[in-house]
């Protein structure tokens, strides 16, 4: 995958945070929404410590113009990026 196409696609899934009413500190709820024309796969990565989510090798799936809801346990405080790629590349 070229790096070009890569930053598109990249730039394409508009990220939105929602943060939900904690049931504990540290839960977070992203809303995920993706403007590709392809199915996305993504990832949320802990910067503060080794943590990936969904973890165990998945990955969250969207189809072409959906916007999952996706809720974490975290830490209070904790920064947390995202990584994302077209499905099959």
């Amino acid at each position: 995958m070229s790096y070009a196409f890569a930053r598109r696609a990249v730039a394409a899934l508009c990220l939105a945070t929602l943060f939900a009413p904690a049931a504990q500190a540290g839960d977070v709820t992203f809303a995920i929404k993706n403007s590709h024309p392809n199915a996305m796969r993504v990832e949320l990565y802990s910067q503060d410590r080794d943590y990936v989510w969904p973890g165990d090798n998945q990955d969250y799936y969207l189809n072409d113009g959906e916007t999952k809801s996706i809720p974490l346990s975290c830490n209070d405080g904790e920064s947390i990026c995202y990584g994302a790629w077209v499905d099959g590349d």
